[in-house]
């Protein structure tokens, strides 16, 4: 069955972002000339995805707005003779559908994931995590499916390989590679480097068949008092099977101030204009 729904969890804090999200999400800070969910929506649209499931809490409402129709503003624009950005705005809004659903009590990832199961639709469902920017083609979401396709009763999910000093950072994951993919066995939260069982790490994106769901149900606290995905992942891997691949696109960490900088320069020499490098490499040749 086609994967349809993505699940985009985006309630936290964005601590690492302060001041910057201190009023405003960090999701809708810029990556030059959009808001970094802006891009992450973008990625899973040119994956196939028609049904986007944000996952959000107080104070994230502008996220909701974004993708939404404003027929005061688009009337004003389209009088100023501006009709390309009234055009963009509606484009944006039909095309996927949108769903806000609320994660009421900050209890980790896997319980923000949980929260968006009601508007979730088909066997499997895509996750993505707005802090891993993938910018590039093919998409890195489009990667991850092309190999669900091969094996839709397994789980796929997005690697990284990092410095050994970084488990601490991130979920760590072990087994046996295949071409060009690793087949799970061991998947670890935040582990210190000598428990790590590889130097590959799991970014934010993910294919789960739906019964996810019930495990992140079932489980109890993990790491960090919270109910972790990794757990869950990890009773994926003991049953159904669960596969790794490094997406071909390059990945930018949006939850940092330095790689949502970065992102926003890699995406002003993709896609501004000829005039706009030209300036930045005189600028920045000073």
């Amino acid at each position: 069955m086609t994967i349809s729904t993505a699940i985009i969890p985006a309630a936290g804090w964005g601590t690492r972002m302060l001041p910057a999200s201190f009023s405003v999400p960090k999701e809708l800070l810029p990556v030059f000339d959009r808001p970094s969910i802006d891009w992450v929506v973008a990625e899973a649209l040119a994956a196939g995805i028609t049904r986007i499931v944000l996952v959000t809490g107080r104070g994230k409402s502008g996220l909701m707005d974004h993708f939404d129709r404003h027929p005061h503003l688009e009337a004003l624009l389209r009088r100023s003779g501006k009709d390309q950005p009234a055009d963009l705005i509606v484009e944006r809004a039909r095309s996927a559908t949108f769903i806000e659903l609320r994660q009421g009590d900050a209890r980790g990832l896997g319980h923000a994931v949980l929260c968006g199961e009601p508007a979730t639709r088909g066997d499997r469902v895509a996750v993505l995590l707005p802090d891993d920017l993938y910018l590039g083609e093919p998409p890195a979401l489009g990667d991850l499916i092309a190999l669900s396709e091969q094996a839709p009763n397994k789980g796929v999910i997005g690697l990284l390989e990092v410095e050994p000093q970084d488990s601490r950072k991130y979920g760590m994951v072990g087994g046996t590679w295949q071409g060009d993919h690793m087949v799970i066995d061991r998947l670890v939260e935040k582990p210190e480097p000598h428990d790590a069982p590889s130097n590959y790490a799991i970014t934010g994106r993910y294919i789960l068949p739906t019964q996810v769901f019930d495990l992140l149900q079932q489980q109890g606290s993990g790491a960090l008092g919270e109910i972790q995905l990794t757990d869950a992942l990890q009773g994926l891997a003991l049953d159904k099977g669960m596969l790794g691949l490094v997406p071909k696109a390059r990945r930018f960490d949006a939850g940092d101030p330095e790689g949502l900088l970065i992102a926003g320069l890699r995406c002003a020499l993709d896609h501004g204009s000829a005039e706009l490098r030209a300036r930045a490499q005189s600028e920045l040749g000073r």
